[in-house]
């Protein structure tokens, strides 16, 4: 693809009109936030995302932090970029360092490479407070400034906590709820449309905010083929320039 652009997610009311449209993630907007609680189809969604990015950019790199570490992505041990729990903070830490050498110009490749962390609120809530701040003043960096270098952001957690990623949350150019959103969310990325959002969601649907003004309605596609969907992932994921 000569443009960075990935489908996502259906818009809901083109499905209603019974036309499967796409909402796109553009990557010049390069950075998602996903919510939503147990039971509401995140990681399922993550999955798919992941699994776009190895399909459309055969030469990205996927780093994947699971600090979670439930069976969503166990087919992905032993893989170099593949780090659960503790070791989430070594690759988070490995990602920001390929950050640095590609900003100083000691890395002239200029393929994607993308971090999924999830559960970041609950890894910074491991942390020691001093070095909790650390890892959200990096995360800070990347969410300003990684976009001109090609590097992207994928966060996924049960809620979208302001004290996260304090004074950059506007950063998150993509923020996607699934199932029904908090006040707290409501008032942090939803404001201007509170009134069109409906305590009507259900598993695989909810909505996406682009750039703080393209406000949706939308449906997670459905996966036919988890295998081809986990292939792509961990090409991604081993996937070395």
């Amino acid at each position: 693809m000569d443009k960075q652009i990935i489908p996502l997610v259906y818009d809901e009311d083109m499905m209603k009109l019974r036309h499967e449209i796409y909402v796109h993630w553009d990557l010049t907007q390069p950075h998602i936030a996903v919510q939503g609680i147990t039971g509401t189809g995140k990681s399922y969604l993550c999955k798919l995302i992941l699994g776009r990015v190895g399909l459309y950019l055969p030469t990205g790199e996927i780093t994947l932090c699971d600090f979670k570490r439930d069976d969503s992505f166990t087919f992905l041990d032993g893989c170099k970029r593949y780090h659960r729990f503790e070791s989430c903070m070594n690759g988070f830490d490995s990602f920001y360092d390929s950050f640095l050498q590609r900003q100083a110009g000691l890395d002239n490749s200029r393929n994607l490479r993308l971090i999924m962390f999830d559960e970041w609120g609950a890894f910074l809530n491991f942390l020691p407070k001093s070095q909790a701040e650390e890892y959200r003043k990096k995360l800070s960096t990347l969410l300003m400034i990684a976009r001109s270098f090609n590097y992207h952001v994928l966060l996924a957690q049960q809620r979208l906590n302001a004290e996260d990623f304090p004074k950059v949350r506007d950063n998150f150019n993509n923020v996607i709820t699934l199932g029904n959103p908090s006040k707290e969310v409501i008032g942090m990325f939803y404001s201007d449309f509170r009134d069109e959002i409906k305590n009507d969601r259900r598993l695989g649907t909810g909505y996406m905010l682009t750039n703080g003004s393209d406000f949706r309605k939308i449906v997670v596609p459905e996966i036919t083929n988890m295998e081809k969907v986990e292939h792509y992932i961990k090409r991604a994921v081993e996937y070395s320039t």
